[in-house]
């Protein structure tokens, strides 16, 4: 399923991105570990708060790839819809067979809108999220000082399917299946020769130790179109994340749709 999805990936980005002859693309491969926590807490029936932060490896844990933190704040406007915004830091470093000139800081502020519905057992979400993004550059890669802000933005589309592999939901002390793909689309006038700028998908396998708890290990195969055009990086990612989550209290005799 995921060789499918990035057969379907190169094929996207070949409409979406620059006309260049096949035999100047070239790709790279990398094999990397992300190390996730997540966390999604109520503070009442229809706000929440919204953390997650992970420490992404390569080589596969070898070399330090990217820190990341990102918050936000979250608004329940139905069971079926929320929105959120927010705003995230990271650091990502010179990594694998095509590293970067120097380490990069990257401010964020984003805007998203989560639609969720069921088909059975199969729990189904899309999220729709909007970037504003700040990348911190250097004049000379070799002085540690950022001389300016490189401003662009960026739209991301993720479908993602989470189904319990007992009963119809997933309760404590049971595991779950899950699956997602996201892409990236570049927009503004720093977005250079693709528009395309990379898919992610993802399988996991998933356990409910608490109500509040669950954790995952599940394998990322994380496409990157690079700016020039050309060359390609295949990340083949093992990802292992913790979550904590309080969900709002009901009123008695009300509860979520799935």
């Amino acid at each position: 399923m995921l060789r499918r999805y990035g057969t379907l990936t190169l094929s996207l980005a070949a409409a979406l991105g620059p006309r260049v002859a096949r035999g100047q693309r070239e790709t790279f491969t990398n094999s990397n570990a992300w190390f996730v926590f997540n966390a999604d807490v109520a503070q009442n029936e229809r706000w929440g708060v919204l953390f997650d932060a992970s420490a992404r490896r390569s080589g596969p844990v070898d070399q330090a790839m990217a820190n990341f933190v990102r918050g936000g704040l979250a608004y329940e406007v139905n069971d079926n819809v929320r929105v959120a915004v927010g705003a995230n830091w990271s650091r990502t470093y010179p990594y694998g067979e095509l590293p970067a000139d120097y380490p990069v800081t990257e401010r964020r502020v984003w805007e998203q809108a989560v639609v969720s519905h069921a088909i059975g057992r199969l729990d189904l979400s899309h999220r729709y999220r909007l970037e504003q993004r700040f990348r911190g550059r250097r004049d000379d890669p070799d002085i540690d000082h950022i001389d300016y802000w490189e401003r662009s933005g960026r739209f991301r589309y993720q479908l993602k399917g989470t189904m319990p592999l007992s009963g119809d939901d997933v309760e404590p002390g049971e595991a779950y299946l899950s699956a997602s793909n996201e892409i990236f689309i570049g927009i503004g006038r720093n977005v250079q020769y693709n528009i395309f700028d990379q898919n992610r998908a993802t399988f996991s396998v998933g356990y409910r130790v608490t109500r509040n708890w669950r954790t995952e290990v599940g394998f990322l195969e994380h496409v990157i179109f690079k700016g020039n055009g050309t060359d390609v990086e295949r990340n083949h990612t093992v990802t292992f994340t913790l979550s904590f989550s309080r969900p709002p209290s009901r009123p008695a005799g009300v509860t979520p749709s799935r």
